[in-house]
């Protein structure tokens, strides 16, 4: 039993190891100089294949990438605002759709609701590159592609949100909303002060996934906008090495903090929350 435990306690470690090591592996690499990335990443850089040694401390300390990520240069820290302003309002648009989609799924009964249900897990099961022309041609109808409303507008009423909230509200006990009821109150406020205090885990769940996956998209700002000064942070870090390769590290570091930040705050209740939804 023993042996059994420890077995599993080391490929878990293990598992630990190979999660956490890029993420070392780009803080110690951030304190490189320009020079020493030069010499161990030169070939990288210019796109010329071939072996480069994994250097994992650097010879020589510096701050030179973060001094010209953080005030050297003004397009890193732009594009890392843009980037939060479209999760940020993608988020909270989210929230308010999934959270009134899964109220009305879970607690009332409507013609069509089942069918329609259907439809969402339906859409949310298609790989996002079948629904990038159809949302192309209908936010080009509205005169929408080459702002950001272009990527907010579809994140907003993304199908996992509405998904997740609706498994979570049917795992609420029908018996608080009756009393909800005898107390006198109406829907709404039954959702606001007897379903959403009971959904924080649900609610926690869904606003790390929702971040992560606003916080990262590439081919949306790709497709719905035209000018390149737009674009997010997920996409400008591709284009680092061609501006200046040694402030990669670094500027992956800015890219990454927001989302281990928010998950570092909310980890324990996005466990429960995907576990509860899973179960019911």
């Amino acid at each position: 039993m023993i042996a059994k435990k420890l077995h599993i306690y080391i490929a878990l470690c293990l598992l630990a190891v190979a999660a956490v090591f890029p993420l070392f592996y780009m803080l110690t690499n951030s304190f490189m100089g320009a020079a020493e990335f030069s010499r161990f990443y030169g070939s990288l850089s210019k796109g010329v294949s071939g072996r480069n040694p994994l250097h994992f401390i650097p010879e020589w300390t510096t701050l030179e990438g973060y001094w010209e990520v953080f005030y050297s240069r003004p397009d890193y820290l732009i594009k890392f605002w843009s980037s939060l302003f479209i999760s940020g309002s993608i988020l909270a648009g989210q929230i308010v759709v999934a959270v009134l989609g899964g109220y009305a799924f879970s607690r009332f009964r409507f013609p069509g609701r089942d069918a329609i249900f259907f439809v969402i897990v339906v859409l949310m099961m298609l790989p996002l590159q079948v629904t990038l022309v159809p949302n192309f041609i209908v936010l080009d109808r509205f005169g929408l592609i080459g702002s950001y409303a272009a990527l907010i507008l579809p994140g907003m009423f993304s199908a996992f949100g509405v998904f997740l909230m609706r498994q979570i509200m049917l795992g609420l006990p029908v018996s608080i909303f009756e009393a909800a009821m005898l107390d006198g109150y109406g829907p709404l406020r039954s959702l606001w002060a007897v379903c959403l205090p009971n959904c924080k885990a649900g609610l926690a769940a869904l606003i790390i996934l929702n971040f992560a996956d606003s916080w990262n998209m590439v081919e949306q700002p790709l497709v719905f906008l035209r000018d390149p000064n737009k674009f997010p942070m997920s996409v400008f870090l591709t284009q680092v090495n061609q501006i200046k390769p040694e402030v990669g590290f670094a500027a992956g570091i800015l890219s990454v903090l927001p989302a281990m930040l928010l998950f570092l705050y909310f980890k324990d209740e996005m466990i429960m929350g995907i576990e509860y939804s899973v179960v019911k």
